[in-house]
């Protein structure tokens, strides 16, 4: 392996080239549109999934409050902690539903990361990578963390239960498809992505909807009510 050593003593070595993907994260109380980094080849599941680190830097990032989201700063890198991070997925996959002010146009356009910079990175602009995975079966789940409520499909596979995929500790987030995001305290969409990553550690409660018998009348649990009924 190619090593360099500086003037002070300390180690380098060539960083592992990277895909940039314009990420939306969300945390208890901010909201950060960023660029996040994938190995060729890798999804952002496995990226996450396979850090072991506890702090996952975002480049290029604006961060916005969450209560009234509005604008808190910008910076050319940040540092986000696993820990706190609720959802996170690829900014593509989130529907245009109503105005929000990472859609706009942002004053200044210019990257914040200059040419000549070396940041180990590289954007490819032939797509994305895709490779083979294990058959999973679609299940329809309300999940409940913080103030947020989630109405999506979680995905278990073949030989196992979801009860089983919950208690992975490998995996620090799963994936869900058709997520909408309302805020539980009125019931607001939020959010609605074709797919999303949800913090494991962030999880207070998740109930499959075929399971679910009777529920107050609220968006994220789609069965009919007999609460309150004559």
């Amino acid at each position: 392996m190619e090593v360099r050593i500086d003037e002070k003593g300390k180690f380098f070595t060539p960083r592992i080239t990277k895909d940039a993907v314009t990420a939306f994260v969300r945390t208890p109380d901010k909201v950060i549109i960023g660029s996040v980094y994938v190995r060729p080849g890798n999804r952002l599941t496995d990226e996450l999934n396979g850090d072991p680190s506890a702090f996952l830097p975002i480049t290029d990032a604006r961060v916005y409050r969450a209560d009234d989201e509005s604008f808190l700063l910008q910076t050319s890198f940040l540092l986000a902690a696993y820990r706190e991070i609720l959802l996170i997925g690829e900014f593509d996959a989130l529907a245009t539903i109503r105005d929000v002010p990472w859609n706009t146009q942002a004053a200044e356009p210019t990257p914040l990361i200059r040419d000549g910079e070396d940041m180990g990175v590289h954007v490819n602009e032939r797509g994305k990578y895709f490779t083979l995975r294990t058959p999973k079966d679609a299940v329809l789940c309300a999940v409940r963390g913080s103030d947020l409520a989630v109405l999506g499909y979680l995905y278990i596979r073949s030989d196992r239960r979801l009860k089983d995929e919950l208690n992975d500790e490998q995996a620090r987030y799963l994936p869900m498809t058709d997520a909408r995001v309302f805020r539980v305290s009125d019931n607001k969409l939020l959010y609605h992505a074709s797919f999303l990553l949800i913090g494991r550690q962030a999880i207070d409660m998740v109930a499959p909807i075929d399971s679910v018998t009777r529920a107050s009348d609220v968006p994220w649990l789609p069965v009919r009510s007999a609460e309150g009924s004559a």
